[in-house]
Order: structure tokens, then C-alpha cells, then sequence
């Protein structure tokens, strides 16, 4: 299975930086909605299509992605589709799940840890 380079920069960028080295202890309280929106991965921007797109009632859509999501109060966890084409083999993408625990950084960020990579996304203005 392949990652979008945007996940995979975001770990690498997310786990070189020094800002995040392991995953929180105890994850605050927030409700699913406060996920729903439209987010960024740190080193990118809000206009690029690689943003994801997190749907009241749990529908996920990004670049190359679609899918569910779900916060059960401590993990967020993703069910998706990869539907990029695979570069090296030109294989169609498949089906994942990626889930881990997030700390809220601030009303606007959040690092979600999904061993072994760290992802900091930033909300987008709405």
C-alpha cells in the first residue's frame, strides 16, 4: 500500500522537528464535531487538494482518499481507500485503516500519532 507523499512528508516533518516525540498520555476531552472540517498537514497550506476533509456523520474525502472517520474519545480512527495509482507498479490503491490517539494542540491544531508516525494538521479557516 502507498501513502500520499503529503502523509508521508507530514510524518517525517511531524517526527524530525522536535515538537512531538511520543504519544500523549491522556487525550482532552472533546466531542466528534469538534474534528469536522477541513485540515492541513503542518508544512502545507489550505488550497492544496491533499487536505483533509473531515464530514459531520463521519465521511471523509481528501485528494486521493475517501473514506470514514470515527472519534471514539481517546482514538481518532480513519477507515479509507486509497485511489491514487501506485507509481511504481501502477497498481490501483486499496482499502487501510489508520487510527491512533491525538493531542489538541490548540484550537486549531492537532498531532495524531499512528505508531510509527507522528502527523501535526492545522485546521482551515472555514
Amino acid at each position: 500500500m502507498t501513502f500520499p507523499a503529503a502523509l508521508l512528508l507530514a510524518s517525517v516533518a511531524g517526527a524530525t522537528s522536535g515538537q512531538v516525540s511520543e504519544a500523549p498520555d491522556a487525550v482532552p476531552s472533546v466531542e466528534s464535531s469538534w474534528f469536522e472540517g477541513r485540515w492541513t498537514f503542518a508544512d502545507e497550506n489550505c488550497d492544496l487538494p491533499s487536505n483533509w476533509t473531515l464530514i459531520g456523520g463521519g465521511n471523509f474525502v481528501s485528494e486521493d482518499l475517501t473514506g470514514t472517520w470515527q472519534w471514539d474519545g481517546e482514538k481518532l480512527v480513519l477507515n479509507l481507500v486509497d485511489l491514487a495509482l501506485d507509481e511504481e507498479t501502477g497498481e490501483a490503491g486499496g482499502r487501510f485503516q489508520m487510527e491512533g490517539p491525538v493531542m489538541v494542540v490548540g484550537s486549531d491544531q492537532i498531532t495524531l500519532f499512528v505508531e510509527p508516525d507522528i502527523y501535526i494538521l492545522n485546521r482551515c479557516p472555514s
